[in-house]
């Protein structure tokens, strides 16, 4: 019985500590939800979401935005990244130059860690393959080019494991371009 009561007890207070840690992370707000209209281009908008005013300052759905500018709008879950592209976020992707000790290799991402900028490939080889070792560290300034969205290019958030492509190390080994 004492044992029963002991572990009830401790039951509780792991569940109550837990309640609140995670209530330290919420903040109660009052926001004004009324009859907003969103005009854009002369054009009266319908949206999704409602905007809210919290403040003194109107807050409207980011992909709303983005769709009514032209823009295209990902969701990085893992990083808490909002990636917005716009039509003319283009890169030119400069072509692997052997002859400064770059290396063109292709693979398949079967790993990314998005935190520390590496992949993993599992590297498709031919006969003028070099052996590349993972994880690759990728520049944060490469240039990642999809082909299938009409040559966009892309952040290194927006890669999806399982996507096969080229890969262009530098004479250090780091990537410095990609292409999907």
């Amino acid at each position: 019985m004492l044992k029963r009561i002991l572990s009830t007890a401790i039951i509780l207070v792991i569940i109550t500590s837990a309640t609140i840690s995670a209530a330290e992370l919420l903040e109660e707000i009052q926001v004004y939800r009324g009859d907003i209209r969103i005009v854009a281009d002369n054009r009266e908008m319908e949206l999704e979401e409602q905007p809210f005013i919290y403040n003194g300052r109107v807050y409207v759905p980011l992909r709303f935005v983005s769709s009514a500018l032209g823009m295209d709008v990902d969701w990085n879950g893992k990083m808490k990244t909002v990636i917005i592209n716009g039509p003319d976020f283009k890169f030119p992707l400069a072509q692997c130059r052997p002859e400064e000790g770059e290396v063109f290799v292709y693979g398949e991402i079967t790993g990314i860690d998005y935190e520390n900028y590496t992949i993993t490939i599992h590297q498709h080889f031919d006969d003028n393959s070099i052996p590349v070792t993972n994880p690759l560290r990728v520049n944060r300034d490469a240039v990642i080019v999809m082909q299938q969205n009409g040559r966009k290019n892309m952040h290194f958030y927006q890669l999806k494991t399982g996507s096969t492509g080229g890969f262009i190390l530098d004479s250090g080994g780091k990537v410095r371009g990609i292409i999907i």
